[in-house]
């Protein structure tokens, strides 16, 4: 990858929301991110996910100090912190989540981590909100009992995001659930008609169903898409309708994320302005389109 100082040579000073990491503090580093084997030294038993992969020192020392001097290094002005609750793959207390934003005062945005599972969930939002937290985070299909998103189970958490103006970040792909109609686009579509006043974030951009997401979006006014790995590492198929999506039709509803710890925060936005972006592209990924999204312009 070209270095940062030449990445970042037409975006000075360097505006960067990242829009969502899991970072090394407290309960996130119970969750299967921080927890996972080592990589295989065997190619053939590699996943796609570790192929180039460099170490991510914060994570292997569980550093959260080290987290922020990357965050400074990569100009990462703020960051979502996801939370998650998700049964066996790990749950955050939401009040970790509050207590780091209080931390680092303006560098960090809490999305609240919600199991429709569980009982007490809309309470656990109205409390969350009341903290200043600025969305949920769902995994609905890695919960003990997987859930398809549209599920109608699910629809008083929608309803109370939808009134309290919460971001809903609903993370979908091939990896979330028994098999991938987890991950059809159409879910979501319906989910984002029956609440059309509720914004929808979508971690994975539904990858491999590219082009029926790209379509959702494009119906969709409320529906972002963020791809994150599926275009910053190197050799998925179809990453580069998600680049041309941003560069042309879909240009402001297309958002930058590390996915931290799935790789560091260095070697992500490297891999993401080695593809082909325009330079406005670039501008509306890396900062625009999330400020617009979370009110700070």
């Amino acid at each position: 990858y070209p270095p940062l100082n030449k990445l970042y040579s037409f975006l000075e000073p360097a505006m960067l929301i990242d829009f969502r990491v899991r970072p090394p503090f407290k309960s996130h580093l119970d969750t299967c991110v921080f927890n996972g084997g080592p990589i295989p030294t065997d190619p053939l038993k590699q996943s796609i996910f570790d192929i180039g992969k460099e170490k991510v020192p914060s994570k292997e020392a569980r550093s959260i100090e080290m987290f922020m001097e990357e965050m400074d290094a990569t100009g990462t002005t703020k960051a979502v912190i996801m939370g998650r609750k998700a049964d066996s793959y790990g749950s955050v207390n939401n009040d970790d989540s509050a207590e780091l934003a209080a931390k680092y005062p303006g560098r960090f945005i809490p999305f609240a981590g919600i199991n429709p599972s569980l009982p007490g969930q809309v309470e656990e939002i109205e409390r969350c909100a009341r903290m200043g937290f600025r969305g949920i985070g769902l995994d609905c299909g890695w919960l003990n009992d997987p859930m398809y998103i549209d599920d109608k189970r699910i629809d008083p958490i929608y309803e109370k995001c939808q009134e309290l103006d919460l971001i809903v970040s609903i993370t979908c792909s091939f990896c979330l659930g028994p098999d991938m109609t987890y991950s059809d686009p159409d879910a979501i579509m319906r989910v984002a008609n029956r609440f059309p006043n509720m914004k929808i974030v979508v971690p994975h951009a539904c990858w491999p169903h590219v082009h029926k997401a790209l379509a959702m979006a494009i119906l969709c006014e409320n529906v972002y898409l963020m791809p994150d790995c599926y275009v910053y590492i190197p050799g998925f198929p179809m990453s580069e309708e998600y680049i041309n999506a941003a560069n042309t039709y879909l240009k402001y509803r297309i958002l930058y994320a590390s996915t931290y710890p799935v790789r560091s925060l260095t070697q992500c936005l490297a891999g993401w302005k080695s593809r082909n972006f325009t330079e406005e592209a670039l501008r509306n990924t890396l900062y625009e389109n999330a400020a617009r999204l979370l009110g700070e312009i």
